[in-house]
């Protein structure tokens, strides 16, 4: 769709300082586009290493829980748990990079006993215990690292089509209605010098009759 505007130069000398201001914004975000990129993948990556990790870690804390609760009872595996009173930490804070709002997440436990070990467990349910509180710290940083993926994808989006925005409609737009009012300009131009000569003519014709 074409832009209505009023061809003349006060109109001209507008579109081609938001044209310049356009272009600029363009350059901005495309490099804001290039280290989100950046940043993104090397996040995924270090997100995927640290996921193989937990699913790891917790894999075998389950492997040691299924067999711990076999051998020790559903009324042995109830005991243990209602004199589990450790309780942890969680820490949030907050950074930013490029713009976005990125949450990181703590966690510690008290350097105590757990509290859950009974003669009536079995010494695998005493593993995946431990296990689990050591290693409860991983997963909650995996879910701070995915909570910044989500939000940089988002970012990402939101800054592609802004890019496009001025890439493909902004500043095309703005450029072929500027080309328009400089033929129009240049084209009344010419028509003035055209009435002017002819203007000179006609007195320089008189002038001579006289």
């Amino acid at each position: 769709m074409k832009r209505k505007v009023n061809p003349n130069r006060m109109m001209l000398l507008r579109l081609k300082r938001r044209l310049e201001l356009a272009r600029r914004g363009h350059k901005l975000l495309k490099n804001k586009q290039e280290k989100l990129m950046q940043n993104f993948f090397s996040l995924v990556k270090e997100t995927t290493l640290l996921r193989k990790v937990v699913e790891k870690e917790f894999m075998d804390i389950g492997m040691h829980y299924l067999s711990g609760r076999a051998m020790t009872g559903r009324q042995g595996l109830e005991d243990a748990l209602s004199v589990t009173d450790t309780e942890g930490e969680l820490k949030i804070d907050s950074r930013y990079e490029m713009s976005i709002e990125i949450p990181e997440f703590g966690f510690t436990l008290p350097e105590k006993d757990p509290a859950f070990k009974l003669n009536s467990t079995s010494p695998e349910l005493d593993t995946a215990f431990e296990k689990l509180f050591k290693y409860f710290p991983d997963l909650i940083e995996l879910a701070g690292k995915e909570n910044a993926l989500f939000k940089m994808a988002d970012e990402l989006e939101k800054t592609r089509r802004r890019v496009n925005a001025l890439e493909y409609v902004l500043i095309p737009d703005l450029s072929g209605t500027i080309k328009n009012i400089e033929s129009k300009l240049s084209e009344a131009e010419r028509g003035t010098q055209t009435r002017l000569m002819k203007i000179k003519d006609m007195v320089q014709a008189r002038e001579a009759e006289v």
